[in-house]
């Protein structure tokens, strides 16, 4: 079957865009800067459309879409590529393998669709290694992360390819990598739409079809052999040894101080365009009656893999992450080991006795206050810096916000070690949960805010008021009555309180205070009298 996807009567910016890309040919749409080419693929796609009203409609093969079912079947490179960096090229495709593909595979078919496309898009010298962090520690040259970005979008095996300046930033030479890339996709005979700005002679050899736009009007939209014919006819041929591209794009841009002549040039230009009238005209008696393309409402987001499939891969790259970042684990281990060796220090064989009881409870509070504090503000950059890629990767239904809370809150899991098995056994459910709370709250803070400076200034206020009404600092009877509701919510309060009743209700007798009347901090008899002061 012919597969085309055409968009008929698609008004933007006040200005008519109507068109039609057909199956195994790659379409490039150019034109100057702010001539329109994002903002179509934009609407074309249905994303980043805040504050713009569009309205028309998008068919395949003769259906209407909508932004849903669109992409079901087609796939969406955007122009910045961003990636877990401390995993390597082939675990990224696994796991997104095990999350795109969904059920309906077996694992193995799912490794070989990874290894399959590996060899496609070039990347076996690479498979191995790691994609690389941001102003840390890169690995992958610019060309490798465009065509990892492109093997992840064709691991579903989409009809549908579209990519915004795939060639952004990138040498003449790997651009010219890039694009082969992608005209290799259109020869296997997907629809493949781009963006590009200025192509070289060689890139523009690539193209099958190629879409001029400018002032947000499509001026010729059809092979690449009729540009020429069109613009001599329109009295603007292409000089000897010139690059047609550059020609097109100087020819129909907005140029300060001649603007009423670039436009009547536009003008002329447009009125004779040629864009392949006879499929144009099938694809509009095939589309539906005029809607907005941005409703959802025939139709719901859809993932593939389910919650648990999205849970452990989830927790499997989280926990890669933790191990694999070098700042996050060397900080870590550090500031573990010292806060370890200061705590056992100062603590070591501290005795049950009626002199050391405010001391004891003073260090359970103070592995309450660590616990919180050495976790908490750490994890507000890790989120921050990952929140853009969890963003998009959610956007494009790989999985949902609650799989990534979860499974990046199981692999932080943390244990603490105290005398008894038992003992030790509660006390580590009791870190657990305490460091799950505060950790959601850094999380809660950073994905509000957006930024690391704020993030860490704001949360600060949430954190303060829950640690002084805690329990240690002021007892409960001391606190105000309008103040009581924070108390209540104090995770600082139920750790404390978890931490205590562990350490205290086995003991029995408190050496040094049997011959006394024991109340509050006096000198209680046995444990259970202690815990009646931090209740």
């Amino acid at each position: 079957m012919d597969r085309s996807i055409s968009f008929p009567s698609l008004r933007c910016c006040r200005c008519l865009v109507t068109g039609a890309a057909r199956a195994g040919r790659l379409l490039a749409i150019m034109g100057s800067s702010g001539a329109g080419k994002t903002t179509l693929l934009n609407v074309l796609t249905s994303r980043n459309l805040s504050g713009l009203y569009v309205t028309g409609s998008v068919t395949i093969d003769g259906q209407s879409m909508n932004k849903w079912k669109l992409r079901e079947i087609s796939a969406f490179v955007q122009q910045d590529d961003m990636f877990v960096g401390t995993i390597t090229v082939r675990e990224h495709l696994q796991f997104m393998a095990r999350l795109r593909m969904g059920s309906g595979y077996t694992t193995a078919e799912q490794n070989f669709r990874v290894e399959y496309v590996i060899r496609t898009m070039g990347l076996i010298d690479c498979a191995e290694t790691l994609i690389g962090i941001p102003n840390t520690a890169k690995s992958l040259s610019c060309g490798e992360m465009k065509r990892l970005a492109f093997a992840t979008e064709i691991l579903t095996r989409p009809q549908i390819f579209f990519c915004d300046e795939p060639t952004s930033g990138l040498d003449a030479f790997m651009a010219g990598h890039v694009v082969a890339s992608l005209r290799r996709l259109a020869d296997d005979g997907m629809t493949v739409i781009i963006t590009i700005h200025q192509p070289s002679s060689q890139i523009y050899s690539f193209f099958n079809d190629i879409c001029l736009m400018a002032c947000g009007r499509i001026v010729y939209l059809g092979p690449i052999d009729g540009a020429n014919a069109l613009f001599e006819s329109c009295g603007y041929p292409c000089p000897n040894y010139f690059n047609p591209v550059d020609h097109f794009i100087r020819t129909i841009s907005v140029v300060n101080g001649q603007r009423n002549i670039c436009l009547r040039t536009i003008s002329v230009t447009h009125s004779r365009r040629w864009i392949t009238e006879e499929d144009l005209t099938r694809h509009e008696g095939e589309a539906a009656t005029l809607r907005q393309i941005t409703s959802t409402k025939t139709s719901k987001r859809y993932y593939k893999a389910s919650f648990w499939t999205q849970l452990r891969a989830l927790t499997w790259r989280c926990w890669l992450t933790m191990l694999r970042d070098p700042m996050v684990l060397k900080t870590r281990i550090v500031q573990t080991v010292i806060c370890a060796i200061i705590t056992g220090v100062v603590y070591y064989d501290t005795a049950v006795t009626s002199n050391t009881i405010v001391s004891i409870n003073g260090f359970l509070f103070n592995q309450v206050r660590n616990l919180n504090f050495m976790l908490q503000f750490p994890a507000v950059p890790a989120i921050t810096t990952e929140l853009p890629i969890v963003l998009r990767e959610n956007s494009n239904g790989v999985y949902t916000s609650t799989s990534y809370f979860v499974g990046r809150n199981l692999a932080e899991v943390r244990l603490r070690l105290l005398p008894s098995f038992w003992t030790f056994f509660c006390a580590m459910i009791v870190s657990v949960l305490l460091t799950n709370v505060a950790t959601s709250i850094s999380y809660a803070t950073a994905t509000t805010f957006g930024t690391t400076t704020v993030a860490t200034t704001v949360l600060p206020i949430f954190v303060i008021p829950m640690m002084a009404f805690g329990g240690f600092f002021i007892t409960y009877e001391s606190i105000p009555k309008y103040f009581t509701w924070l108390s209540a919510l104090s995770y600082f309060k139920y750790a404390y309180e978890g931490l205590a009743i562990n350490q205290w209700e086995t003991v029995d007798v408190i050496p040094g205070c049997l011959n006394h009347t024991a109340k509050y901090f006096d000198c209680p008899k046995s444990g259970s009298e202690v815990l009646e002061s931090v209740r």
